[in-house]
């Protein structure tokens, strides 16, 4: 049982607070988050652009100043964006845990959004886009996420070429109205796992997240995707070797409801990464039609409903031989239907995989942080491997035959695919 060992409390400010105790070598994970990201932002790279200039200088040091602060402390600091969080992540010695909460709480109170350091990053940034159109992989998986869903859903992705207009429209004063009108220490949710105790936990977290400012903030709605009529989106990228590929449905459902844990279990089966998976097995390993090719559930953090996802690269010349043996292989498993001893396998590897995962300090911060942003009980953390653990072949069939259907699964391709292929 690992959610007993978490203590949880909110304070009248409204901020959550997670602690766990961990033996850690003297050392503590956080992981924490207020609302904030790109549906606030409604611009996933003025979101990623924000994130990245929190650690460019606050009104009382400069971004030298502030690395010299957490050299001298031996931390590490990072901050990103998602749908709805803005995230932070960090690992110090336990002796200079209040130091670092007191920095990160200045870099969210205070903030300045220096015109040179935007400058230099924006100038990275676009070194970065650059490469980011000639990734097939990145291309594929956007423009599969707009196929399966509409503009102003968590999952619809911004193109390469929205993202590139709208870093050119991004200015220190865009930054600091954003910044300003965006913290909220209501919305905080810190997780804190290691060598120090909940009530040191508790009160350097009242101490200094208390000061940040409280303030109503509105999403925007969205409506959920669900399963529609198949699509086709094919980027033409030159002088690549090979291609990316990908198929998708919208599932319409979140982590919320009684279909996911076995659907889930359904797909790892299809294709989890390695060789346990069926698509590795034959695809690659028999038929040597790809180096790589997966299913996995994607985009259901934050109570989202997600999608399913099949992904794999192949080399021009066996694109269509791999596209016909990846689509039988998707029927075989809905007509044919798993195994009783493939779930007895799979659902073993699942718990044992979970509780690796939550062998280190970060990875406890981390899972107790996302169970409680996405507002379920801690309990849940324990729970849900559980409640793999009891699934049935019957289970995982039903679920599959409901939401994997062949005939509405979308698909997207980039790399040196035809030229007259239908573009997103």
């Amino acid at each position: 049982m690992y959610s007993k060992h978490i203590k949880e409390k909110q304070f009248a400010w409204g901020g959550k607070v997670l602690a766990t105790t961990f033996p850690a070598h003297g050392s503590v994970s956080i992981a924490g988050s207020i609302a904030g990201g790109s549906r606030l932002t409604q611009s996933e790279e003025l979101a990623k652009v924000h994130a990245a200039m929190l650690l460019e200088g606050t009104k009382k040091h400069t971004k030298k100043e502030l690395q010299i602060a957490l050299d001298a402390l031996g931390a590490s600091l990072s901050f990103s964006a998602g749908a709805d969080r803005l995230y932070f992540s960090a690992h110090v010695r336990a002796a200079h845990l209040d130091a670092l909460l007191a920095l990160i709480s200045e870099i969210l109170r205070e903030s300045s959004f220096p015109p040179r350091e935007l400058k230099l990053l924006k100038q990275r940034e676009s070194a970065s886009l650059a490469l980011e159109a000639q990734d097939t992989r990145t291309q594929a998986d956007i423009l599969l996420s707009r196929l399966l869903y509409a503009p102003g859903h968590p999952n619809f992705d911004e193109s390469t070429v929205e993202s590139k207009k709208a870093l050119a429209t991004i200015t220190s004063q865009k930054l600091r109205a954003y910044h300003t009108a965006s913290v909220n220490g209501a919305s905080l949710v810190l997780s804190i796992a290691g060598d120090s105790t909940p009530a040191d936990v508790f009160s350097r977290a009242d101490k200094h997240f208390k000061k940040l400012p409280r303030q109503t903030i509105h999403f925007p709605p969205y409506a959920k995707s669900a399963p529609h009529k198949a699509q086709k989106a094919a980027m033409h990228i030159e002088h690549k070797a090979g291609l990316d590929y990908m198929l998708g449905i919208a599932t319409g459902i979140t982590k919320n409801d009684p279909d996911y844990a076995p659907l889930m279990l359904g797909i790892q089966i299809l294709g989890v990464p390695g060789f346990a998976g069926r698509l590795m097995k034959t695809v690659r390993e028999e038929e040597g039609l790809t180096y790589g090719i997966y299913s996995y559930m994607s985009g259901f953090e934050n109570n989202a409903d997600g999608h399913i996802s099949v992904w794999a690269t192949f080399a021009p010349q066996l694109f269509e031989k791999g596209k016909t043996s990846t689509m039988r292989e998707i029927r075989a498993i809905i007509e044919k239907g798993v195994t009783a001893e493939e779930v007895r396998k799979h659902r073993i590897k699942y718990e044992a995989s979970a509780r690796v995962r939550l062998s280190n300090s970060a990875a406890l911060a981390n899972i107790a942080h996302s169970v409680v942003a996405e507002g379920r009980s801690l309990s849940y953390i324990d729970e849900f491997p559980k409640r793999v653990l009891r699934l049935t072949a019957r289970d995982v069939n039903r679920a599959l035959k409901k939401y994997v259907v062949p005939a509405k699964l979308s698909e997207a391709a980039a790399g040196p695919v035809e030229k007259n292929a239908p573009e997103a």
